[in-house]
């Protein structure tokens, strides 16, 4: 497998893996949670505060820092009912387009998340549970996880147009179509 000669993708992909290794902490974070509340409710009859929020927190992590590398291994879901049978010139032209589309929705998205976490943060908004959680952190999650999955269709998007510069990611590699 062949390295990225570009240091700013090599980057991109490293805190695409990073994320990855995150969200997937984030999710066994939330299970032992979630297996602590049970045991903490219905063994020992204790009430739960903080369990349901945090969990809720750790997933919504996984979902948006996990986008990037999903994207980076091509591990996202791809419905090709209809373009399974399209040349494969046609099918990498239209690979160039939606990735385009996506590129400037998870940028659109990383923008508004921003805005709505400086909202957060100006206004000093806490979640209205007993946790009394500040905003400010989990609304982080949506423009940086979306900035970071703009930034690894940046990456897919010059793989696609100069594939004799690809990266080790799968994504890079041919699916034998």
């Amino acid at each position: 497998m062949s390295e990225l000669r570009n240091p700013f993708f090599r980057l991109i992909n490293r805190l695409s893996q990073i994320s990855g290794y995150v969200a997937a902490l984030s999710i066994l974070a939330a299970t032992l949670i979630i297996v602590e509340q049970v045991v903490v409710r219905y063994v020992f009859k204790i009430p739960t505060i903080w369990q349901v929020e945090t969990a809720v927190y750790l997933l919504i992590a996984a979902t948006f820092l996990g986008a990037p590398y999903g994207l980076k291994e091509n591990a996202h879901i791809n419905i090709d009912l209809f373009i399974v049978n399209v040349p494969a010139a046609a099918r990498r032209k239209l690979d160039i387009v939606t990735s385009a589309i996506a590129l400037v929705f998870c940028f659109f998205l990383a923008y508004r998340g921003g805005v709505m976490w400086w909202e957060a943060f100006e206004g000093n908004w806490r979640s209205s549970s007993l946790l009394s959680v500040p905003l400010v952190y989990p609304y982080a999650l949506i423009p940086v996880g979306m900035f970071l999955t703009g930034l690894q269709y940046v990456v897919k998007g010059a793989e696609m147009l100069f594939p004799n510069n690809r990266t080790a990611s799968r994504a890079a590699q041919p699916e034998g179509r």
